[in-house]
């Protein structure tokens, strides 16, 4: 998130809650937690905040988790991997193949 995107919100927030004004400090103390969220998700939970509250919410009603991107494919070569290793190990742990499972 911007420092323009959090002014954004702020704006927004003393609109919805004009009788509570938020000291600089503690705003400085939200850009530093809500600056590595993404301000689409933020602003979204913010507003349903406003819609369902009368009173202003804190960092911890607004903050988003950021979600790292995943694939299929890197999932799947994860779990190859692991199948191997795991298939490695049981053959370790086993002892030497019988003649026939060779």
């Amino acid at each position: 998130m911007t420092k323009n995107e959090f002014k954004e919100l702020m704006n927004l927030l003393h609109l919805a809650y004009p009788a509570k004004k938020l000291p600089e400090t503690t705003m400085n103390l939200w850009f530093g937690l809500l600056r590595e969220c993404h301000f689409r998700e933020v602003k979204r939970r913010l507003d349903d905040h406003i819609k369902q509250h009368k009173y202003i919410p804190g960092v911890s009603q607004l903050y988003v988790s950021p979600e790292t991107e995943t694939t299929v494919l890197d999932m799947l070569g994860e779990w190859e991997k692991e199948g191997v290793e795991r298939i490695e190990h049981n053959d370790r742990r086993s002892g030497p193949k019988k003649p026939w499972e060779r």
